[in-house]
């Protein structure tokens, strides 16, 4: 029924743009949103938010017809698990890590912006063996340069604080800077040179000499397996 009714909500969107004469550049520029994410909007391959529906009513007068209220995020435990030698405070242990587009996520982590953020994660925190979420940033793989160890769409988180050494390990992945945004690669270092290597053999090596070009090492992904 959700599906429909936000199948139907970006139907009404499409049709008080073309009242108005408005392209989707115009809608992206109002409501500031990245143009590439309302596009995914747009086509139902993102999630809209409180922010956007706010938003998109203001510039258009739109909204989802019977939308049901906000949900607020809260992680949940079965009694069954209940052991009072346990944490009391246990959401405690999960650090939410935003996820961001990949021309974000080439930029730095502690300046995103709320309006950046396409969607939020927990992960627990033995999972990275740190205290809290600084310099953690999610992004989402575009191409199958990766493939098969990452695929497209994959969802990756990146420790900007991880800086490589020159012996690299050999199967580590790292998240590099380039025009596009954020890409990840397979590095190793050859003299002046930061070799960047994709898993798929189809790609052909490519090099950097600025060692500032590295953003961060992979320490997480999220992706479906069939």
């Amino acid at each position: 029924m959700i599906q429909k009714m936000f199948h139907r909500y970006r139907e009404n969107i499409l049709e008080a743009l073309k009242a108005r004469g408005w392209t989707r550049a115009d809608l992206s520029r109002t409501i500031k949103v990245d143009y590439s994410y309302l596009d995914r909007l747009l086509k139902g391959k993102a999630r809209f938010n409180e922010v956007h529906i706010e938003a998109i009513a203001k510039a258009l007068g739109v909204a989802p017809s019977g939308a049901p209220a906000p949900i607020p995020v809260r992680i949940t435990y079965s009694r069954k698990f209940e052991d009072p030698l346990l944490p009391q405070k246990r959401e405690l242990d999960y650090l939410p890590i935003p996820i961001v587009e990949p021309r974000v996520a080439a930029g730095n982590p502690e300046v995103v912006s709320s309006e950046q953020v396409l969607d939020i994660v927990f992960i627990h925190r033995r999972a990275f063996k740190r205290r809290n979420a600084q310099g953690h940033i999610c992004t989402v793989v575009t191409g199958d340069s990766m493939a098969p160890v990452i695929r497209d769409g994959a969802i990756v988180c990146i420790d900007s604080r991880a800086r490589p050494e020159k012996k690299v390990p050999k199967d580590s992945i790292w998240a590099v800077r380039k025009e596009e945004g954020a890409v990840i690669k397979h590095i190793q270092f050859k003299d002046d040179l930061i070799l960047l290597i994709s898993e798929n053999p189809a790609y052909e090596i490519e090099t950097t000499s600025d060692p500032t070009a590295i953003i961060g090492r992979v320490v997480g992904v999220w992706q479906n397996l069939a």
